[in-house]
């Protein structure tokens, strides 16, 4: 058992090793291609003359609760609005990091504990979900395009507009069809189904908690008693959510059709907006977010930074570097996620058939099962010579002579 559970640790640390080093090195990536992409949006010729312009009143379109659609007015230049997304994008990093438990907490523990625990971050689980998707998608764009269905490509624009377009996006979409849709759903679900702890709470409070579940959902179903995420893990997640982040997800995947991308970006598009929905009950308003922005202002930022530097060899080896782990994160997410799969499919299997069995093969009852049997007594007797206790299958008694036969 001893040599067991060392053959568990081991195989834990080999695994857990390279997956957080790997994924360390990918927040790193994540924190430096902030400034990284700020540099060439303000002091690259062409970004800097863009940055000057005024945003016009169309720049930032809105469609709240999936439905209501219009323009966000905002008289500022582009660099101003960048500046106020990237601060954006700061605070949901910090909000990621400290998030259910700290990340160095979790890198802290992460050789001593199951694999699951690695998801209590949310920024240490931001790489892995982000890679899988990224992984996922290379597969099912080879797919599609294999059997004629084309998925698109971003549009032909002025490139410093396209990267400003990108990187607000992940804000507008989000609030679109997350927070505002799911939250909204969730604010009267979690009023109904708490009312019980809700009646106890004052006006006031009762108000935070209201302003508390479109941004963490999940620590507003504890405050009102409701299970949660966090504690009971998928199972935390009500038949009304899952059923709004299927709706949201299809939404996401054909709003993107309907706006100039190709049929097989709907597959792609649907499977991100399931999995930022799925974030989003787990961590809160920020984790949709960065993983938008991992898809839009980070990928299109290298891409960005290869047409201005094309004949920079450090950035193509950067470039190159970030590409190689995040396939790597992508398989070794894809592979833990399938042996926990293999081993929960296991036990739930391993549980019906031995209940089965037992149906099968019912134990006898009491009345059936035969009587337990009693090892019998041994006879003892005794000389009336000399009185010595003499063993049952003696015939005459040796210490005396006299024989037993004689014993009435």
């Amino acid at each position: 058992m001893v040599a067991q559970n060392e053959t568990r640790t081991e195989l834990r640390v080999l695994l857990a090793a390279p997956l957080i080093v790997f994924v360390l090195l990918l927040i790193s990536s994540y924190f430096l291609s902030m400034p990284f992409g700020a540099a060439l949006f303000f002091f690259t010729p062409e970004g800097s003359a863009f940055s000057k312009l005024s945003l016009p009143p169309t720049e930032f379109p809105m469609l709240l609760f999936m439905i209501f659609g219009f323009y966000i007015p905002v008289t500022a230049s582009y660099g101003l609005a960048f500046l106020v997304l990237l601060a954006v994008y700061v605070v949901c990093f910090a909000g990621a990091w400290i998030s259910r438990e700290s990340l160095h907490d979790v890198v802290r523990k992460g050789f001593s504990r199951p694999f699951t625990k690695l998801f209590n971050n949310n920024l240490f689980a931001m790489p892995i979900i982000a890679s899988m998707l990224f992984t996922a998608f290379i597969a099912i764009h080879l797919f599609q395009e294999s059997q004629g269905i084309p998925t698109g490509a971003l549009p032909e624009t002025d490139p410093y507009h396209l990267f400003f377009q990108l990187t607000s996006s992940p804000v507008l979409e989000e609030i679109s069809f997350r927070i505002s849709t799911i939250g909204i759903f969730l604010v009267v679900y979690l009023f109904l189904v708490g009312s019980k702890k809700l009646a106890t709470l004052s006006g006031e409070q009762a108000l935070k908690v209201a302003l508390l579940i479109p941004l963490y959902p999940d620590k507003a179903k504890k405050l009102l008693g409701v299970k949660t995420v966090s504690e009971f893990g998928i199972k935390g997640i009500s038949r009304g959510e899952w059923i709004m982040v299927i709706i949201t997800s299809f939404a996401f995947g054909l709003a993107h059709y309907i706006f100039g991308w190709g049929p097989g970006k709907i597959t792609t598009a649907t499977l991100d907006g399931f999995v930022f929905g799925l974030a989003y009950l787990f961590y809160g308003i920020q984790a949709p977010i960065l993983l938008h922005w991992f898809f839009n202002y980070y990928w299109y930022g290298f891409s960005l930074a290869l047409d201005v530097y094309p004949n920079s060899f450090s950035l193509i080896l950067i470039i190159f570097i970030v590409e190689i782990v995040t396939l790597i994160v992508g398989v070794l997410g894809w592979s833990i996620f399938a042996g926990l799969l293999g081993v929960r499919v296991y036990g739930r299997v391993k549980s019906w058939w031995g209940r089965r069995w037992k149906k099968t093969v019912p134990s006898l009852s009491p009345s059936t099962q035969p009587p337990p049997s009693t090892p019998s007594s041994p006879i003892i007797r005794f000389c009336r010579g000399c009185g010595r206790v003499l063993s049952e299958d003696m015939t005459f008694c040796p210490y005396c002579g006299k024989a037993f036969e004689e014993e009435a």
